[in-house]
């Protein structure tokens, strides 16, 4: 049965509207406290879907009473469409959650069998005679935090994608950022990279960025493999009273064995931006052996000698002498046909963790780690640059002698936060069709705003987040089938509608539209450069370690008029307007750029 975890905070939930019911008397009398909502159980089988309008993650009560025997059913989902579905769904990872109860006769309160995600509950009760349904709650808990940032401006439809955003971050803040909390809770090294951000923008969070970072760490093998999953570091929840049990084997040899090379620049380039937001520089020592142990084993599957095959690719479907499986170089679609690839997006991530590395060195004065990983970067960029540089066109290709067969959504971006130059790249992906995959839209959007693209990186956002909203979501999906845009997944309801890596845009909007940029050490130097595009305003509460940046940008006939809240910690703050001037200002006020 559920149990609380007493490292969460719970609150209990109703349901906030009756969604489909057959064969129910006074569905809502129970709701309403009204009267009484009866199963009709003498005519048949009977049920009630209910929407508690929100990813509810924890477990579920639900209290009847019965004249004779009964059998109730509940299905959890976060579509209606699954929680109405009979047919078993299920593979070697996940099926459809199912709780079923025989009751006596007299007054039951049921609980679920285990920790539960979802937003719809269909309870179904079949019996001899009619069942009267009590109450019901959902028992809702999350890391103990409160909302400390803000988005709105003058188009509503991105208020509400901001708002789902930093609802799906929120869900997916538990013991430590899951990845999604109907299927896997588990902590992958992937999507911590984008579910931080999003905690900290619209929630200041550092606590469980930090512990789930030292899940990763522990997780690490001695040979300085991290798995793509940091279940063993803990980073998982499912060999508990409480936690999840539908789904079988999980975590197993497949989570703890699965390396993904960009998993692991996400680790390194992770720690990096969690210092740079926090300021919490004196936990760098316990994390810098892991961080240089993962850069090397990355650097040992890579052939930075030559254009040949890299290690990874004689394992590509088999364990090396590690026993590792590199299924997959990268988290990322090239197309429907390609399957998975693009090196050159590696090795662009690569470079950036290596960078990262860098930094971190330099932070905690270990000159000797600083200069080894400066060396790697540039034997990263001599490479790239000598074999994934198609020279006639100026662009970055997915592997050697590419020639431009496809089009490709996945160097370009990562070139373009690597500093590099690439316009035909950005130009053929902002034609192409976007991927299907959270955080690789994540990427291609942070990669636009960088470059200056404001109004081709909210296109996106409206066609994907806004997407969702027209489906009536409140949280965001892990994947979409793109150009179809079908409101489901290409694996049906195995897919998850609360998705840590699919909350972008709760930071990408208060960082690129009001533009508030940290570009010191826990924000004590901020950069503020709003681009409203064909916003007339838009406005921002940023958290920070020391308190909060609010900014409110407005177009007036004169200019952008820009009011600007600091706290007294902010060493230095720049203020740029949309001319490319810009202007150092040292106290609150309404400035004009």
């Amino acid at each position: 049965m559920f149990e609380r975890n007493p490292m969460l905070q719970y609150r209990n939930e109703a349901p906030k509207r009756v969604y489909e019911t057959g064969l129910v008397k006074s569905p809502l009398a129970f709701l309403e406290k009204s009267g009484t909502t009866v199963f009709l159980c003498a005519c048949g089988e009977a049920h009630i879907l209910l929407d508690f309008d929100g990813e509810m993650v924890g477990g579920l009560e639900v209290t009847l009473t019965c004249t004779a025997d009964a059998h109730v059913r509940i299905d959890y989902e976060e579509h209606p469409d699954y929680a109405l579905r009979k047919e078993p769904l299920t593979c070697n990872w996940y099926q459809l959650v199912v709780d079923q109860y025989d009751l006596t006769a007299g007054t039951h309160t049921i609980r679920s069998r285990g920790r539960r995600g979802f937003r719809f509950v269909n309870i179904t009760v079949t019996s001899s005679e009619n069942v009267r349904l009590e109450d019901v709650t959902a028992v809702n808990g999350g890391w103990p935090v409160v909302p400390r940032g803000m988005f709105r401006c003058s188009d509503d439809r991105l208020n509400r994608i901001w708002d789902i955003s930093a609802a799906t971050a929120r869900a997916c803040m538990q013991t430590f950022y899951e990845d999604g909390v109907k299927r896997d809770g588990l902590l992958w090294l992937g999507d911590y990279r984008f579910t931080f951000p999003g905690a900290w923008y619209a929630f200041g969070d550092h606590v469980l960025a930090l512990r789930s970072l030292r899940m990763m760490r522990d997780s690490q093998y001695p040979c300085g493999a991290i798995p793509a999953c940091a279940a063993r570091g803990g980073g998982e929840q499912h060999n508990s009273p409480s936690g999840i049990s539908y789904m079988p084997n999980v975590p197993g040899d497949g989570q703890n064995r699965w390396i993904i090379p960009n998993y692991m620049c996400d680790y390194i380039s992770g720690l990096w931006e969690y210092v740079a937001c926090t300021g919490d520089t004196a936990v760098l020592p316990e994390f810098m052996d892991s961080a240089r142990k993962a850069a090397e084993f990355m650097l040992d599957m890579t052939d930075l000698n030559s254009p040949g095959r890299w290690r990874i690719d004689d394992f590509a479907s088999k364990r090396d002498g590690y026993g590792f499986n590199y299924t997959i170089h990268m988290d990322v679609n090239i197309s429907p046909l390609s399957g998975y690839g693009s090196k050159g997006a590696l090795l662009m991530e690569m470079l950036l963790a290596m960078r990262a590395l860098k930094r971190l060195a330099e932070l905690v004065s270990d000159a000797p780690l600083a200069s080894w990983a400066d060396g790697q970067a540039l034997r990263l960029d001599r490479h790239i640059e000598a074999y994934y540089r198609d020279r006639r066109f100026g662009s970055y290709t997915d592997d050697v002698r590419q020639r431009f067969t496809g089009i490709n959504q996945y160097v370009a971006p990562r070139a373009a936060l690597a500093g590099k130059v690439d316009e035909l790249g950005i130009q053929r992906m902002i034609r192409c069709v976007m991927p299907r995959v959270g955080f690789s839209m994540a990427w291609r959007i942070e990669a636009l705003f960088h470059l200056g693209y404001t109004a081709e990186a909210l296109r996106d956002i409206y066609t994907a987040w806004g997407k969702m909203l027209d489906a009536d979501s409140r949280t965001c999906w892990e994947r979409l089938d793109l150009p179809e845009m079908n409101e489901t997944h290409w694996y049906d309801a195995l897919g998850s509608y609360c998705h840590g890596w699919s909350s972008g845009p709760a930071w990408q909007l208060p960082k690129w539209i009001t533009g508030v940029q940290n570009v010191g050490m826990g924000f004590d130097r901020v950069v503020i450069r709003p681009r409203l595009a064909h916003l007339t305003w838009a406005e921002a509460t940023v958290p920070t370690p020391n308190g909060e940046i609010f900014v409110r940008a407005e177009q007036g006939r004169t200019g952008l008029a820009v009011t600007v809240d600091l706290p007294p910690e902010v060493r230095e703050c720049t203020l740029c307007g949309p001319d490319g001037h810009s202007q150092k200002i040292t106290a609150s006020g309404v400035y004009n750029v």
